[in-house]
């Protein structure tokens, strides 16, 4: 006896079933998949996907092709295939694999941290051409700032309402050419006012960077691999400080510091050329969510639908939501720490222990190497925990940050109270604890770095850039005055030591406000 779950239509189109002691066969005529995977239940019986069977009463179930798609799934090794796409995904080589997706973002995270940090090597060369103060120096950094603050706002929005991979697009394209100008930039003079615009609007370019790819990865990326891939694209960033902290040198001692600039720029430019061809406008799971652990494609009406105007957005629960104010509070954090050690560790290197720029550089790109590896490390370190359901995604995301925020606290708390310099200090304690500050610090990739996906995968751009632009503006303010401080007290040890009580704060406010669950900010 066969009781129908689809429409009868279906059933004649579709499916040729036999008594309960023969075969239930799926035969979809026009259909060209290879997903036609069956099960034995018994040695005489074969049921396909479509059919369910109910062992008390001997029936067989034809089921819906969604219900039908769950089940098959569920019956793949373990648990999920990663690769197969929801039901209205394009199939084939119309469809690049999500892991494509996740490489060209990495690569472009690797671009632009470089673009952003070989100005910190640079700086130095260009500071004894033009005679600039500390105070000078701290000005030209933090005017970055300035643009990304304002585009990680609306780089948010706008990824989250049209196409994230035109706006990332688009975002590279501008930084590459400003990254190009500032040479001339710096020429121009004017007291400082071309240079600070031009620094400027390469940092609007950048502002859309993470925002569209944290979108751009809750539409493509599955959730069990959520951590690991974030982790993979922030930690990408590191490596792009190495490689910007390391050839900006050979360039700077054999070609100029312009060079630099000009060779870096190009980076991006080359970038676009595979970005535009290789991935759709559109992701293949526009109306899916994926989810993970479960081993199903379920529908998300929450998630599929998109955000229209600034209206639709819930900017209220967003001000009212504890957990995103905690997520905010050690994205700060996160803003002054890493960005006051990028900005400055050249010029540390070579005011407190008289180091060359080669030197410098190198001490200055170590951490990052490790940062690489520390964050890859957490990102698959957390998915283990959540997906093996040893933590909750709270405890988990809190367990990644709270290593990634109070281990560089306890390591500058330990360099502010170091003497300083070549008279009384050692060199390579202070690198050495500068180097753990940085690399342990590459844990946020699986705490806060992750949690506004964890908080909403539909508003999780909008969300990025809410926090990201928070955090960049405490980090231009910190950079600036990070110079302004110097020029006053010429102390490094007060530098390091309110770095550090910044970190502790960020976390404490994490801890106590931060959640890994989902907040219904619709309802």
């Amino acid at each position: 006896m066969i009781s129908s779950g689809a429409p009868a239509s279906l059933l004649s189109a579709h499916l040729r079933c036999i008594d309960s002691r023969s075969s239930c066969v799926f035969r979809p005529a026009a259909c060209k998949s290879s997903h036609r995977p069956t099960r034995h239940i018994s040695r005489k019986r074969t049921v396909s996907p479509l059919c369910a069977v109910n062992k008390d009463e001997g029936q067989l179930t034809v089921q819906s092709p969604g219900a039908a798609l769950k089940r098959l799934q569920t019956r793949l090794p373990g648990g999920q295939n990663d690769s197969l796409p929801p039901q209205d995904a394009p199939q084939g080589d119309s469809a690049p694999d999500w892991r494509l997706v996740v490489g060209l973002c990495a690569a472009v995270s690797l671009i632009c941290s470089i673009d952003r940090a070989s100005i910190s090597v640079a700086i130095v060369p260009m500071a004894e051409q033009y005679g600039w103060s500390d105070s000078a120096k701290g000005a030209i950094s933090s005017s970055f700032f300035a643009g990304y603050t304002i585009t990680n706002l609306v780089g948010g929005y706008v990824a989250t309402k049209y196409s994230s991979k035109i706006v990332l697009g688009a975002g590279v394209v501008l930084w590459s050419l400003f990254t190009i100008f500032t040479p001339t930039a710096a020429d121009l003079g004017f007291m400082l006012i071309p240079l600070c615009i031009s620094r400027g609007i390469m940092g609007a370019g950048e502002g859309v960077a993470f925002p569209a790819i944290s979108n751009l990865f809750s539409n493509w990326v599955p959730v069990r691999s959520k951590s690991r891939s974030l982790g993979l694209a922030y930690s990408a960033g590191q490596i792009g400080n190495i490689v910007a902290l390391g050839t900006s040198p050979l360039l700077i001692n054999n070609f100029g510091w312009k060079s630099a600039f000009w060779l870096y720029g190009t980076l991006g430019l080359t970038w676009m050329l595979a970005w535009v061809p290789l991935v759709p406008d559109q992701p293949p799971n526009k109306t899916k969510a994926l989810q993970g652990g479960s081993g199903n494609v379920e529908v998300s009406s929450k998630a599929e639908k998109g955000v229209e105007s600034l209206s639709d957005v819930p900017w209220k629960r967003f001000l009212n939501s504890k957990a995103l104010w905690g997520l905010i509070a050690v994205h700060c954090s996160f803003g002054v720490g890493p960005l006051v050690c990028l900005s400055w560790l050249p010029s540390y290197y070579s005011d407190e222990w008289g180091l060359d720029v080669q030197k410098s550089s190198f001490l200055s790109g170590l951490p990052w190497a490790l940062s690489f590896a520390l964050a890859n490390l957490a990102g698959w370190s957390a998915d283990t925990l959540i997906n093996k359901k040893i933590l909750s995604i709270t405890n988990t995301r809190k367990l990644m940050q709270g290593i990634a925020s109070m281990g560089p606290a306890t390591c500058l708390t330990a360099l502010a109270l170091q003497p300083s310099g070549p008279d009384g200090g050692s060199l390579v304690v202070s690198a050495g604890l500068l180097t753990a500050t940085l690399a342990i610090g590459g844990f946020q990739a699986a705490g806060y770095g992750s949690n506004h996906q964890d908080l909403s995968p539909k508003y999780s751009g909008i969300l990025f850039g809410l926090s990201n632009a928070s955090a960049s503006s405490a980090g231009a303010i910190a950079v600036f005055i990070t110079g302004v401080l110097l020029d006053k007290t010429d102390s490094w040890s007060l530098i390091f030591g309110a770095v550090a009580v910044v970190y502790a704060l960020g976390f404490a406010g994490f801890a106590a406000l931060g959640s890994g669950e989902l907040q219904n900010y619709d309802d």
